[in-house]
């Protein structure tokens, strides 16, 4: 009997063996559901061994009613209620301090329930492991701290503590530590290379065993075909976005013609009032004088 190896498409094979830890699509099947191997993780990102996660998620949608909605890599509480979002970002421009604000924000819109006080927000981490050194600096990590700025005393800042607690991991740091070694491991696609024998196990399932392959194809696919979706929705948004603008740019054509034939102020007036250059208004004019006098003979 054929193993899926044997009928599996050698592209999708291929592309699922490529794949590391720094990829989100593999990063968060391989922690899905797994509080021991996420308590792992948090461990060596924030140095404490005194962690344990209750619950945690990957690709959790948080949605926005009024607007964009977000899907976190990672989300884990521990059993003390703190909260810690966990995202690998491979291009910089998606790692932005603003990328950050938004999923604080997202975070916080959904942790309190109506009339329930602000101080009952949880502390949240929210970790961004960037493929490449975000500051440039060569840290391993980078540590927000939001301060008070005293204006009479220049070097002096207040503590500002809303609970939030922000850094950045910098995934190209291969120092000789537990944090070295885990972005050794975060980026490499060969678990027999990995430092750690608790990601190894979980990289090797999802790349070895059928069912952990099998699964990988579902995911992969079912991740395409949202993609694509995604990108179906953009182009009909642009498309939508472009048949209005030239739907406008119409109807400011024939308001300008029917100016220019009754006569209805200067062109430069006539051009302020429609929103069109001064020059297709003069050509619009130089446009009706040739079919008046194309009527006229």
């Amino acid at each position: 009997m054929p193993s899926i190896f044997d009928t599996i498409d050698p592209a999708m094979l291929a592309r699922i063996q490529a794949m590391r830890l720094m990829d989100d699509d593999f990063m968060t099947v391989v922690f899905d559901g797994d509080n021991e191997i996420t308590e792992f993780l948090l461990r060596i990102l924030l140095n404490r061994d005194d962690l344990r996660v209750k619950k945690v998620t990957t690709q959790e949608e948080k949605r926005n009613l009024f607007g964009r909605s977000v899907r976190l890599d990672i989300l884990a509480e521990d059993t003390k209620g703190k909260v810690y979002n966990v995202e690998v970002q491979r291009a910089d421009e998606g790692a932005s301090p603003r990328r950050v604000r938004y999923n604080q924000a997202m975070l916080d819109s959904h942790s309190l329930k109506k009339k329930q006080d602000f101080t009952e927000l949880p502390e949240t981490y929210i970790i961004f492991i960037t493929e490449n050194d975000y500051y440039g600096l060569g840290r391993p990590f980078y540590k927000i701290k939001k301060t008070v700025e005293l204006p009479s005393t220049a070097s002096t800042y207040l503590p500002f503590d809303d609970g939030c607690n922000i850094i950045y991991v910098n995934g190209s740091y291969r120092g000789n530590d537990a944090l070295g070694k885990l972005m050794h491991d975060f980026c490499t696609p060969n678990a027999d290379e990995m430092n750690y024998s608790e990601l190894a196990e979980k990289v090797r399932y999802h790349k070895q065993e059928t069912e952990g392959v099998r699964n990988m194809c579902r995911i992969v696919e079912e991740y395409g075909k949202e993609r694509a979706a995604e990108a179906r929705k953009i182009a009909l948004a642009e498309g939508l976005k472009r048949g209005l603008k030239r739907g406008t740019q119409q109807t400011s054509i024939a308001n300008a013609k029917n100016l220019l034939r009754m006569n209805l102020g200067s062109l430069e007036q006539i051009s302020q009032a429609v929103s069109l250059p001064l020059e297709q208004v003069l050509a619009l004019k130089e446009e009706l004088d040739r079919e008046a006098v194309s009527v006229t003979k």
